[in-house]
């Protein structure tokens, strides 16, 4: 035991004695160290390093030697100051006996906190081309800088590849990389472990692998005399899945490639993971259970001209596909699939497969098949049978919007055909889509504001690009709905931006809630007006309706029989009747929302039986309140002609509005109304509170935001009035009155002048009204006055009604929509 303390203490005592001797040495001849090895460093390189500090320490990797570069900077190749490398520490491990021969061989190397940037411009140039030929090379052999690296060590790496020749945009990062090199006549096996990230791997304007975190346990080779990168045996760890990758890389004469991945433990979620991010983000948390496979390769030769060939074989056979948060599950689920590109970087060339799809959706079973060929011309094949519960299909995958979903659907459909032919008529019937879609009594809600859809029902017929409504039932929020007809045009409406489609279809509803519908079809959420109206262009409509019921604001109507078409942004009624605010209305006209912030509307209507009081009270007063609906009873018939424009929320210019009015008043009444009951003060009559009147009739024109009424003869309970005047929309008036006199005397002068006896000895007595309608004046109408406006007034009545004949005249167009070229699309 005491020879072994004393074997031991001699040992510490000389390894002792070694690194106080080497440490020793190291700070003595430290500059001669740094300067010999940079010296030897520089006649390597073509390219200027900026280092900011030179350390040298026998600590940090004892035994070896360290040689620690402080702040590094390194530039490239490429003309001009662009950085080929930085990095905080770049550590070399040499030995310090070979250093004392002056023998500069490093055998580790240690970076930390870099960042490298690789180029190769549209000329094929790179800028990493940084140490200069053997033959430049002026230092002896013994004083040669020489690798054998069987230690290397990256940390918090960075590094930017660009090959602008072929539009190749790379970068990867890693936290720990570990390295062995070990070189044979210019040969270099090299071991690595580590970790790996892709924050970007875009080839061409393919985006794929991006943030990808892979696990690396990769063996290399590296003949540097053949320039060829060859790939044993190697595994890449991603999420729970690792893959088994080998091949070969040389670029000696050409750019060649041929490389294999195999995915090994595979599961859906990690095939998912490996597409665009566009595609997976939707699906990355989508999990499965089961046999997964995978094997890909990429083969050919990549230039500015040629890029790779890949092509993949993948599928799952009896595998559970779900998602964690989400109750419905695919169970029994096989596929058979397949990509292929001659070419990666063209998506033309590029033809996706999956076979024979089978599986049950929540115990109900689907098959189908899917063929792609030609991503930028897409050739689809397509066909699928089964039912599907659609609460399974909300279940698997929520769609945005909808809620509560019951009810199934029965479906075997087939589509085959180039989609791009879909968009012109004279190739669109090249797409052949065929089958049938059977709704059994679907129900969900629908939007923020949780409309709900209930109880739909019907059949779906497809032929080619229409789509037939056979007995569609069901009830929409408030509204219900059974639909017979067809949808033209349907599936390119569907798949394309900006396409028309044509609607032919009868509609029969027991109610119909407008306000509902247009809140949910045209409500705009950026202004705080109610709606914003618009005909699309792409909607060409042919429809026939029958319905019971019908709201909007104020306004109900029943019995409500018509049509409507709609085209370039026009809509028109040849002939819709309806029951209304207790008597009957027809009216034909016609929508030109061409412009939607100065929407047109030219209509005839007949009114029969209106009542007045609910016309005032549905037209909220038409925005007044001198006479309301409070102080009118009656029935109203009548033919009106108008024309006005609207904005797009369906608010009046009241400056557009012209109309005639030939109205009959039968059982009229006028109660309560301020300005008859201050005649009172004139005529002593308490009757005029609650006047009753035989049938009116009159011609009223509007126009320039005046109401015209010539004059009529109003015979009531309490006596015969002639009216006339006139009312602005801003709610100026100007009425003028004619009443019998009775027997008593007139004193009052201004009276006197408001006096006349007619032929038959008949004493009349002339009244004006002529304010606002918050602040008028009833007053005597002088005889100058009153010929003056009895004059002027039914001239200018005439004119007017005259003009307007003529102007409306031009204006009643009616839309021609011949069946036979109803619904035509370029």
């Amino acid at each position: 035991m005491k020879t072994l303390r004393k074997i031991l203490f001699y040992l510490s005592l000389i390894s002792g004695v070694l690194i106080i001797s080497l440490t020793i040495s190291v700070f003595l001849f430290k500059d001669k160290i740094i300067n010999q090895f940079v010296k030897q460093a520089n006649e390597r390189l073509n390219t200027p390093v900026q280092i900011g500090k030179i350390s040298v320490s026998i600590i940090e990797k004892f035994p070896q030697l360290s040689i620690v570069f402080h702040d590094v900077y390194v530039e490239d190749s490429h003309t001009g100051q662009y950085p080929l490398m930085t990095a905080k520490i770049v550590s070399f491990q040499i030995s310090p006996i070979e250093v004392w021969k002056g023998v500069y061989t490093i055998r580790g190397l240690q970076i930390r906190d870099s960042e490298t940037n690789l180029k190769i411009d549209a000329n094929g140039k790179n800028n990493y081309t940084i140490l200069k030929e053997s033959g430049e090379k002026k230092s002896s052999a013994a004083g040669e800088i020489s690798f054998e690296l069987k230690n290397v060590s990256l940390q918090n790496t960075v590094v930017h590849y660009r090959d602008l020749s072929i539009k190749h945009d790379f970068t990867f990062n890693s936290n720990k990389l570990n390295a062995s090199i070990q070189s044979s006549h210019d040969i270099y096996t090299i071991e690595t472990t580590g970790d790996l990230t892709t924050e970007k791997f875009n080839i061409g304007n393919t985006s794929l692998l991006t943030g990808k975190s892979f696990g690396i346990n990769s063996n290399l080779i590296y003949n540097d005399t053949d320039r060829l990168l060859t790939i044993k045996p190697s595994s890449l760890a991603l999420r729970n899945s690792s893959f088994l990758v080998q091949g070969e890389y040389r670029w000696k004469d050409k750019n060649l490639i041929d490389i294999t991945i195999e995915g090994k433990d595979t599961d859906i979620q990690t095939l998912l993971s490996l597409l665009p991010e566009a595609t997976s983000s939707a699906l990355q948390k989508y999990q499965s259970k089961g046999a997964v496979y995978f094997k890909g390769r990429l083969n050919g030769e990549i230039s500015n001209k040629k890029n790779p060939s890949a092509s993949v074989e993948f599928g799952f056979t009896n595998a559970t596909l779900f998602h964690p948060d989400y109750k419905s599950r695919v169970e029994h689920a096989s596929l058979t699939g397949s990509f292929a590109s001659s070419t990666i970087t063209d998506p033309a060339q590029a033809v996706l497969i999956l076979k024979n799809i089978t599986g049950t959706l929540n115990r109900e079973p689907f098959a189908a098949n899917f063929i792609i060929r030609n991503f930028t011309d897409p050739e689809v094949i397509l066909d699928f049978k089964g039912r599907i519960d659609a609460a399974a299909i909300q279940g698997f995958y929520p769609m945005e919007n909808l809620q509560d979903v019951v009810g199934a659907i029965q479906a075997d459909i087939s589509l085959e055909g180039k989609l791009q032919q879909l968009k012109k008529k004279a190739t669109a019937q090249r797409v052949t889509t065929r089958g049938s879609v059977e709704l059994d009594n679907i129900s969900l809600v629908y939007g923020k504001n949780k409309i709900p859809l209930q109880k739909l029902k019907g059949s779906l017929q497809f032929n080619n690009n229409d789509l037939a409504l056979s007995n569609v039932s069901g009830k929409f929020g408030n509204s219900d709905f059974l639909l017979n007809g067809f949808f033209k045009n349907i599936i390119t409406f569907l798949l394309f931006d900006d396409q028309p489609i044509g609607i032919e279809t009868d509609l029969q509803s027991n109610f119909i809630d407008l306000d509902q519908l247009f809140d949910l079809g045209f409500n705009d959420a950026s202004t705080t007006e109610q709606y914003t109206f618009s005909i699309s262009r792409n909607i060409n409509l042919n429809f026939n309706c029958n319905i019971k019921g019908l709201r909007y604001k104020k306004f109900k109507a029943r019995n409500v029989v018509g049509d409507l078409l709609v085209r370039n942004e026009m809509a028109v009624s040849r002939n819709l009747a309806l029951k209304t605010m207790g008597g009957d209305l027809s009216l034909s006209g016609i929508v030109d929302a061409k412009n939607n912030k100065a929407i047109g509307i030219a209509t005839t209507a007949k009114l029969t039986g209106i009542h007045l009081d609910s016309v005032f009270y549905v037209f909220d007063n038409f925005g007044q309140t001198f006479i309301e609906s409070k102080h009118l009873r009656g029935k109203a018939n009548a033919d009106v002609t108008l024309e006005l424009t609207l904005n797009q929320h369906l608010r009046l210019y009241s400056e557009t509005l012209t109309a005639d009015i030939n109205a009959i008043i039968k059982q009229g009444e006028l109660n309560n109304f301020e300005p008859l009951k201050k005649l009172d003060k004139y005529l002593h009559d308490d009757g005029l509170n609650n006047v009753r009147f035989s049938d009116l009739k009159n011609d009223i024109h509007i126009e320039k935001k005046t109401v015209y009424i010539p004059q009529m003869e109003v015979r009531t309970n309490v006596t015969e009035l002639k009216i006339s005047g006139t009312h602005t929309f801003d709610q100026r008036i100007d009425y003028r009155i004619v009443t019998p006199l009775r027997k008593r005397k007139i004193t009052d002068l201004e009276a006197q002048g408001a006096v006349e006896e007619d032929a038959t000895g008949q004493t009349k007595l002339y009244f004006k009204i002529i304010g606002t309608t918050d602040d008028y004046k009833v007053s005597y109408d002088t005889e100058a006055v009153k010929k003056k406006i009895a004059n002027d007034l039914k001239n200018e009545v005439q004119e007017l009604k005259d003009a307007f004949k003529n102007k409306g005249t031009q204006k009643k167009k009616e839309l021609e929509l011949q069946k036979d070229e109803y619904f035509d699309w370029e």
